[in-house]
């Protein structure tokens, strides 16, 4: 299998096969984060589109020493959710049929054939303090900006900065990702 960075180098190039093949790689997990976001099937979708189409036009700027391709469109397509949400001026309904705390549901956050991914980061997740592993989560999925969570939580913007960036770098250590400095 063609690893995602020769992918992405062909994407660069315009070739339409690499798309393709990045999208059938990535789709379900970022469908998946998508809709626990904005929890909207519709919304998902067509953000879902939007992230691949911009991830084409993107894909000459992506820089592989700043972090993966995953991750690269994690970002583009958590950044059209939020750019969403705040749209809406509203946070999430739920969803009748969808309980996204739900552990035994299938979200499609996972490849089917291969648990261990979900089960590193579950784990990295649960050695996480529970405050630090709450506020990473609304942060990240339900789009809480910093000075949001501080209000929420009735903590100093600064302490949710610093528990956020605290959690990062723990899970970065836990699941074995490449060295950060507290500086970065």
């Amino acid at each position: 299998m063609e690893p995602d960075i020769a992918l992405m180098s062909r994407l660069a190039q315009g070739d339409e096969r690499a798309l393709e093949e990045l999208y059938r790689r990535h789709s379900p997990s970022l469908y998946a984060l998508l809709l626990r976001m904005l929890q909207s099937r519709e919304e998902a979708e067509e953000i879902l589109q939007d992230s691949f189409v911009q991830l084409y036009r993107e894909a000459a700027r992506y820089q592989p020493e700043r972090g993966g391709v995953t991750a690269f469109l994690f970002t583009i397509g958590r950044n059209f959710a939020l750019s969403r949400l705040r749209s809406r001026k509203a946070r999430p309904q739920k969803l009748e049929d969808l309980d996204l705390h739900n552990p035994d549901q299938e979200l499609g956050l996972w490849r089917q054939d291969d648990p261990t991914d979900r089960i590193l980061v579950s784990r990295a997740l649960h050695r996480l303090e529970p405050t630090d592993r709450r506020l990473l989560e609304e942060a990240f999925f339900d789009g809480y900006s910093h000075s949001e969570l501080a209000e929420r939580h009735h903590l100093p913007l600064g302490t949710v900065k610093t528990r956020l960036r605290r959690a990062l770098l723990k899970l970065r250590e836990y699941l074995g990702g490449p060295e950060v400095s507290e500086e970065a």
